[in-house]
């Protein structure tokens, strides 16, 4: 970051204003720092206070040990975000400690990671002292925890684990009639069964949090029958309510024929109009019969913007470099904005932003396989920022204090990350593809098992690799479609970087 405040007169009166503030104990921040850079990330945060951004991390699909979930809170944080949203349930794996589905640390093995899995499902998930570990941290960076227990639909691990403690008789009393994935919402015992697991989670995630996600995607209904799934809403976020936590929930069952009747203090995270349905005619038909965000908005509904399009990021195990995520960040900075809520679409981008809460960038896990947590995390650090900082701009009357920050701490958005344990033989990485500086080097232990590679780094005199120790220089050379390479071996792999640019050395 440029050390250079001289051309940043707003933000410095504005920092001199939060400092005397501070002094006089009316703001407070979590850390005293003399450290001018971390001073100036804490004004920025504070004065866009307004807006909501944030993360929602899909640790029930890719689980996400402590240490990475605390990596993604430095950048929510350096950002000038607010929330993490923990998606902790799907069909795949219910990631966190319950004595009420009996997964409980003290039955689990752990990996040497120190992971807890349960020996049931053979899944990870995070007990609750970890929690805590995580509480205090994010509690320390001033960002608040948000957990999501899904429902209606993606009950499938709650249901396995309910079966193996309390048995068939009582999952098939609770379970839907019409789907086995999901809740019956009209049950009082299936409800009576959903408050017992949310308020688990609430009373364990305690004063972190001010909200509570209750899912409600992708489950199934008519136009006929969604008045029940808007009693089932209504009635857990009047639960909630009582522990003093305002319910959030996904945009798919709101519809226009009973949106009047869904309680007007839930909040509605909105990632699609359409659930992004790949038949033409469903798509129509949902569009038809649900409400849009602009409409939500009319309503006086508080919405926040995740838009599946452009704040959805879901990564591949194949992805050998950060390339996608990087495009996607030039992506928002270039084309996105927070009226921007229906894919692509700029024709029905809701103009007075003021209306809308925030955003957040989701990474979700399905397609993860075996990839790195920690690599996932590297990959998506600029995106995450630069969606925060966009949505934040937001609320900056000129626009010139966001745009300011975000050349101070762009560092982060000209980075790319190449992952050793899924790059392929023969692959080539072209650094100036996505305007990137700098290229880092994960997952280097991949190298001990496999063998040959071959891997090609393409750029200019303005763009820099950087390698640890392992990497020796030797007098091979290449030439590929008019490029000069020069070749770096490790074990029995070859890394071949452009001629041009220049290799910095990181001891640390």
């Amino acid at each position: 970051m440029s050390k250079n405040t001289s051309k940043l007169p707003r933000l410095k009166r504005a920092l001199s204003l939060l400092l005397i503030l501070a002094a006089a104990g009316t703001v407070g921040f979590s850390q005293a720092s003399t450290d001018p850079e971390k001073i100036l990330m804490n004004a920025a945060a504070q004065s866009v206070a307004p807006k909501q951004g944030g993360l929602m991390l899909d640790t029930a699909r890719h689980f996400y040990p402590t240490n990475v979930i605390k990596d993604f809170i430095d950048t929510i944080a350096k950002s000038g975000g607010n929330f993490l949203h923990l998606h902790f349930s799907d069909h795949e794996n219910y990631a966190l400690e319950s004595h009420i589905l009996n997964q409980r640390a003290a039955d689990a093995t752990r990996n040497a990671d120190g992971v807890y899995i349960n020996p049931v499902t053979g899944k990870p998930f995070l007990s609750f002292e970890q929690l805590e570990e995580i509480k205090a941290y994010a509690k320390s960076k001033n960002i608040e925890l948000i957990p999501e227990v899904d429902s209606p639909n993606h009950m499938t691990t709650i249901f396995t684990l309910l079966e193996a403690h309390r048995g068939k008789d009582f999952v098939n009393k609770i379970k839907s009639k019409y789907s086995d994935e999901e809740i019956n919402i009209t049950n009082p015992e299936s409800i009576a069964f959903m408050k017992s697991l949310i308020g688990e989670v609430a009373d364990a995630f305690g004063d972190s949090s001010r909200h509570f996600h209750i899912g409600g995607d992708e489950f199934g209904y008519s136009v006929d029958s969604n008045h029940e799934f808007i009693a089932y809403a209504n009635d857990l976020s009047a639960f909630l309510k009582q522990k003093g936590l305002t319910t959030r929930i996904w945009n798919d069952g709101i519809i226009k024929a009973t949106v009047d009747k869904l309680n007007p203090e839930i909040q509605v995270t909105y990632w699609s109009y359409d659930g992004d349905v790949q038949n033409k005619q469903a798509s129509q038909e949902r569009r038809r019969i649900r409400t849009s965000m602009p409409d939500l908005i009319e309503k006086g509904f508080s919405v926040l913007n995740y838009n599946s399009y452009y704040l959805y990021v879901n990564p591949k195990q194949e992805w050998g470099t950060s390339y996608n995520s990087d495009f996607a960040t030039r992506d928002i900075i270039n084309r996105w904005n927070l009226g921007v809520w229906d894919g692509e679409n700029q024709q029905n981008a809701v103009k007075n932003t003021d209306k809308i809460m925030g955003a957040a960038l989701a990474i979700w896990g399905e397609n993860a396989g075996s990839m790195s947590s920690k690599t996932i995390q590297k990959y998506t650090a600029g995106l995450l920022e630069s969606i925060i900082r966009k949505t934040h701009a937001e609320a900056d009357s000129g626009d010139k204090l966001m745009q300011n920050l975000a050349v101070l701490s762009g560092n982060s958005l000209k980075q790319s990350y190449m992952d050793w344990s899924l790059i392929q033989d023969g692959e080539a990485f072209n650094l100036q593809d996505n305007g990137t500086e700098s290229l880092y080097l994960l997952q280097e232990q991949a190298l001990q098992e496999r063998k040959n590679l071959n891997v090609w780094v393409r750029g200019a005199e303005s763009n820099k690799v950087v390698l640890n120790g392992n990497w020796q220089e030797t007098e091979d050379t290449a030439e590929k479609e008019g490029v000069n390479y020069r070749a770096y071996k490790y074990l029995d792999n070859t890394l071949w970087i452009d001629k041009k640019v220049p290799i910095e050395l990181f001891t640390g």
